[in-house]
């Protein structure tokens, strides 16, 4: 039996090909009494519609973008981004959006082109952590998409962005630690080419000059968010200098993990001979002993503020530039 058309739902009914497609694509209204007689001679006939065809005609979901700048290993390697991402799909989902993420990795064209084709099906992008040398905000401005940064920018041309005070949060650190009278502090940084990471030096410089404590760059270096290499770079300085330190600070849990690691092997008392204290807040910070002292960003709140303003430029309820900074909450635990 031959497939049937639209062709023979027009002759069936008696009306043309391009009445029968109206009304299936919905694209255009006919009279009632038309489109009645068109559905049932779809019923009668059994006409079922190419897949195709089916596709094109349902609605395009909307979609908002959120790119996450990954050098090395997965998503769950920072325990930062998982309720970042939670946060921001929550208030998406419940304003009718999707959420994708798009990796976004220094000269790696295949994620690069990935973004850019991300761009032909999403609504609006949020930036997350942004590089220094990286034109992604151009793109999308040359394209006019609309974007929210996820991080304080650098570039003062930057209409839409949510952030953690991240200059305040290594201000916080620092400066709870001198007051409890540490006078040497090892500071563990993220990559040197992410934003936040030339924030947080910010911070820490600052508390070390208003307590007129000297700052020392030895005492200062990046890493990645991954457990090994940042027990490697504690114990590289603890072999390094015997331990000329009393705290240790680090950029978030998994990083403050692996000096706890490096400390305990060289049987290091913590808080007693060396405290530690991280930033990020995340759920790890009492998975193990002792619980780690954070500075909590509440990166679901960020999350969900970022996807909030994104709906709301992309359907034109924000128009003026504006800009949301979270502040950072001292947890006190164990390991100070």
């Amino acid at each position: 039996m031959n497939k049937v058309t639209i062709l023979d739902i027009a002759e069936y009914v008696g009306v043309s090909k391009t009445s029968v497609s109206y009304v299936l694509s919905g694209k255009k209204k006919l009279s009632p009494e038309i489109e009645r007689k068109i559905l049932e001679a779809v019923e009668i006939l059994g006409y079922s519609p190419p897949k195709m065809v089916a596709r094109l005609n349902t609605k395009t979901p909307k979609t908002i973008n959120f790119c996450l700048p990954l050098e090395k290993g997965l998503i769950s390697n920072d325990p930062y981004y998982t309720p970042l991402i939670e946060g921001a799909m929550d208030y998406a989902f419940s304003r009718g959006y999707h959420l994708c993420i798009t990796r976004l990795t220094l000269g790696d064209d295949r994620a690069n082109n990935m973004f850019l084709d991300s761009l032909k099906f999403t609504k609006g992008v949020i930036l997350c952590n942004l590089h220094k040398d990286l034109n992604y905000e151009q793109i999308l401005v040359e394209k006019n998409i609309p974007y929210v940064a996820n991080g304080t920018p650098e570039s003062i041309n930057t209409k839409y962005y949510v952030d953690t005070d991240i200059e305040g949060a290594g201000y916080q650190a620092a400066s709870f630690l001198i007051k409890k009278g540490h006078q040497s502090i090892f500071y563990i940084n993220l990559d040197e080419d992410l934003i936040q990471s030339q924030q947080r030096l910010s911070g820490f410089k600052l508390a070390h000059k208003e307590f007129n404590l000297p700052w020392k760059d030895e005492n200062h270096a990046f890493c990645n968010v991954i457990l090994e290499d940042s027990t490697k770079l504690m114990d590289s300085v603890l072999s390094k200098n015997s331990k000329q330190f009393s705290a240790v600070v680090t950029s978030n849990e998994i990083q403050a993990w692996g000096a706890i690691k490096a400390l305990q092997k060289k049987k290091i008392q913590i808080p007693n001979q060396v405290a530690v204290v991280s930033m990020g807040g995340s759920s790890l910070a009492v998975l193990g002993y002792p619980n780690i002292t954070t500075i909590d960003f509440n990166p679901a709140k960020i999350g969900a503020e970022s996807a909030r303003m994104l709906i709301e430029v992309i359907e034109r309820k924000r128009i003026r530039p504006s800009h949301m900074i979270v502040p950072g909450k001292l947890i006190e635990r164990e390991s100070s």
